[in-house]
Order: structure tokens, then sequence, then C-alpha cells
């Protein structure tokens, strides 16, 4: 899933127990893997891409800068974007900072992931294999880009209504 998806979705766990932060962003860490495990499609990131054609050294690394710095700009509005929906669906006056406790709890997958792939550190190495070849789901869904986002936001829009619907239930 995308970032603002797994924020959203990890403010309103958190948001269902305000009065216990731990609890809040553990429930929230927990919730990336759930939303990993169901099909989805993700945004491109060509930084990964390995290169299969040859360019001379200086435009190899233009290049390779060139796509990291789009990638970097698109994780970055991701998660600003997802930060900025939490706030408005789930921040609490009475509990300012739960859907702040959520938010990273949600993220902090992700960003181990990021840390591994960046510095491919041995302590990461297990999180890294346990999250992408584990638990990530390997059915990805043959979708536009845009229709992808929109099946991941309509896909919590609905898991939300669940949780909130069994919570008024309790």
């Amino acid at each position: 899933m995308i970032l603002s998806v797994h924020a959203v979705f990890g403010a309103a766990v958190a948001s269902l127990v305000p009065n216990h932060p731990v609890e809040a962003f553990s429930i929230a860490f927990v919730s990336h893997f759930a939303l990993d495990m169901i099909p989805h499609k993700d945004y491109h990131l060509i930084s990964l891409e390995a290169d299969l054609d040859h360019k001379p050294q200086i435009a190899e690394t233009i290049y390779r800068k060139f796509r990291l710095i789009r990638d970097m700009t698109l994780v970055s509005f991701d998660a600003l974007l997802g930060v900025c929906l939490a706030f408005l669906f789930f921040f609490n006056p009475i509990h300012p900072s739960i859907f702040l406790i959520g938010v990273v709890g949600s993220l902090l997958p992700d960003f181990f992931i990021f840390l591994y792939i960046m510095l491919k550190h041995r302590s990461l190495e297990l999180f890294a294999h346990f999250h992408c070849s584990l638990i990530h789901s390997k059915i990805i869904l043959n979708l536009n880009q845009i229709t992808g986002v929109l099946v991941q936001f309509c896909t919590i829009a609905i898991l939300i209504a669940i949780l909130f619907g069994v919570k008024a239930l309790i």
C-alpha cells in the first residue's frame, strides 16, 4: 500500500484507543502488515530499477540522481498527503498527538525498508525479508497508477467504516 493509505489507516486505528499511546502505536504498526497483505498496486519507484543500458559515466550519474530525486519527491508527497488526511479526519483536540502516533507507527515498517535499501545493513535484513517476502502480497493488481491508488483509498474507507461500525456496536 502507498504511504498515505498507511498513514490514514494508522491514525484511524490509533484513534480507537486515544488514552493508550503505546497500544495505539502498536496497533498502527501491526496494521501496516495487515494492509500490505491485501492485493494492491503500488506506484513504481524508478530509482530501484537496474540500469539495462550503459550510458557514459557522467550521464549515468545524472540519470541516477534524477531518478532518486523523482522518487524522493513522490514518496515525500505521498507521506505528507497521508499526514494531512490523517490530521483532517482523525485529529482529536482532547488527545492531540494520537493521530501522529498512529501515523508514525503505520509508516515505520516502510521506513525500515527504506533504511535497508539505502544502507544494506545486516541488522535490517531479517525485517526486510519478513516484510517484503513473507508479509507483502504477491498479487499485484493489474491497474494503472491512478486506479491503483483509488482502489487503495476505497479499501481503507471500507475498513475504517467497518472498524468504527464495530466500535459503535461495542
